[in-house]
């Protein structure tokens, strides 16, 4: 979410969703709804976290409420995204802002929002089925390859000019990882001033060695 409009993402998601809304109606929507991914519950890294951690980190009072509630497995980042600490040379470091959105009523999908001043960080994760959006329907910057450079590890990271459909300034970088069965999509915007950090996507990509699992409540035996 940048700090002049509303996030590229959020915006994306919602017109998405107010498309599928008028398209198909509400009972179309309620069998969409029975459609979740299945979460993988017996995975060793579950099973390890929540007998290690009777009472995980606090994210505060508030958050620590709503992802209680989650049905699925909570990915967050561990410590500061080095995307953002490479920021922090453009002014004093920010207080660090965060946001829980998710429905209290279905919690089976979230965004972990937290703002470092020039860039926003958000991670997600879903048991819905997702919209898929045509190839082509927004702009993509790939990094050329440096001649002899080692291959990138982690995921592939996608740079989007947020500008192209409407945005007010910046960029977005994205990329998305399997866990437990379930999609995590990681959300960076920069604002104007830091757009050359979206574009660094071995950076952003290894960042992703820094998502842990931080909340999990398996459903209770049957």
């Amino acid at each position: 979410m940048s700090r002049t409009g509303v996030s590229f993402q959020a915006a994306r998601l919602a017109s998405a969703l107010g498309a599928c809304a008028v398209a198909v109606g509400a009972a179309s929507l309620a069998v969409a709804a029975d459609k979740l991914i299945e979460v993988e519950w017996s995975d060793p890294e579950i099973k390890s976290f929540v007998a290690a951690n009777p009472q995980p980190r606090s994210l505060g009072a508030t958050a620590d409420d709503q992802l209680s509630k989650l049905k699925l497995p909570v990915l967050a980042f561990e410590d500061t995204p080095g995307v953002a600490e490479k920021t922090f040379h453009l002014g004093p470091r920010p207080a660090v802002e965060r946001d829980v959105v998710m429905d209290d009523d279905n919690p089976v999908w979230y965004q972990l929002v937290e703002r470092y001043g020039d860039i926003t960080v958000s991670v997600s994760g879903d048991l819905r089925v997702q919209h898929e959006f045509a190839p082509g329907a927004f702009p993509i910057y790939e990094k050329p390859a440096t001649p002899g450079a080692a291959p990138q590890t982690g995921p592939t990271v996608s740079v989007f000019d947020d500008r192209a459909e409407g945005g007010e300034e910046g960029y977005l970088a994205e990329y998305t990882i399997m866990k437990f069965g379930v999609p995590y999509t990681v959300t960076v915007e920069c604002t104007d001033l830091a757009k050359d950090q979206c574009r660094d996507t071995t950076l952003i990509s290894k960042d992703s060695e820094l998502l842990k699992l931080v909340r999990a409540t398996p459903p209770a035996p049957q």
